[in-house]
């Protein structure tokens, strides 16, 4: 019986020390993104519930357009609505938290099905 409890302790012990730490996506990122050879920069403020989901505000020199998204693990996407040379169109980032303050991925543009690569670059709470 004392074995069982032993056990029983150590697995608990155990589970703890490998859960995984809540990301920290909230704050200030510069965004970087490449599309079909056109570079686009934004600034985007970000909030993080903890569940896991994210809003908040992305900047461009277009405007500003409200963000929703979710985060899992190290798993970060998120999408915001744009407007291009008077075309309505949605931006879905696709991307990894690769360190606490950088996020890499592939972003997604429709209806204009192109797509491309961004990296994020934490620069502020």
């Amino acid at each position: 019986m004392k074995r069982f409890f032993l056990v029983a302790a150590l697995v608990c012990a155990s589970s703890s020390l490998f859960a995984q730490a809540p990301s920290d996506i909230a704050g200030t990122w510069t965004t970087q993104t490449e599309v079909q050879g056109i570079a686009v920069n934004e600034t985007c403020h970000m909030t993080e519930t903890a569940d896991g989901v994210l809003g908040g505000i992305c900047e461009t020199s277009g405007g500003k357009f409200k963000l929703t998204g979710k985060v899992a693990g190290t798993s970060v996407n998120f999408s915001h609505p744009a407007n291009y040379q008077q075309e309505d169109m949605t931006v879905s980032f696709f991307g990894k938290l690769d360190e606490p303050t950088s996020i890499t991925g592939s972003v997604d543009i429709q209806p204009l099905n192109a797509g491309g690569a961004f990296a994020m670059k934490k620069v502020g709470k």
